[in-house]
C-alpha cells in the first residue's frame, strides 16, 4: 500500500476532491495548512490575494492510502486538477504503508479474546 501526500492551493481542492471522487476515492483527509516553498522574496497569487512568498500562504493538504495499482492514476489526477503553471502549485509526497489497523476491527479482536 501506499500513501499520498498532497499539499496544494486551497482554491483547486474543491476541483480535486471532485476529481477522486469521481476515480472512486473513497477514504481520504484534508487539513487546511499554510506554509511556503523556497522561492523566498517573491510575490504569489491566490485567488484575489497577493503574498510575499516568505509569508505562510494558505494551503490544502490531502492524505490517501491506495493500493499500488491506483498509485499513478490518483497521483496524475491531482497533479493535473491542481495544476495552474505558478509557482507555489504545491507538491506530492509518496510513501510506502508497511501496515494498517482498523481500531474498531483490532478493538472486536482483542475483546473477543479477553
Amino acid at each position: 500500500m501506499k500513501k499520498i501526500e498532497a499539499i496544494i492551493r486551497d482554491t483547486k481542492f474543491q476541483e480535486v476532491k471532485s476529481v477522486l471522487t469521481k476515480l472512486g476515492v473513497k477514504g481520504m483527509t484534508t487539513y487546511e495548512v499554510r506554509g511556503r516553498g523556497d522561492q523566498v522574496g517573491m510575490i504569489r497569487s491566490e485567488g484575489d490575494v497577493d503574498y510575499e512568498a516568505d509569508d505562510l500562504v494558505p494551503k490544502r493538504k490531502i492524505e490517501i492510502v491506495c493500493i499500488e495499482e491506483e498509485l499513478h492514476k490518483i497521483v496524475n489526477s491531482i497533479a493535473t486538477h491542481a495544476f495552474t503553471g505558478k509557482p507555489g502549485d504545491g507538491k506530492i509526497f509518496i510513501y510506502d504503508v508497511l501496515d494498517v489497523i482498523r481500531i474498531r476491527s483490532a478493538a472486536e479482536q482483542q475483546n473477543s479474546t479477553e
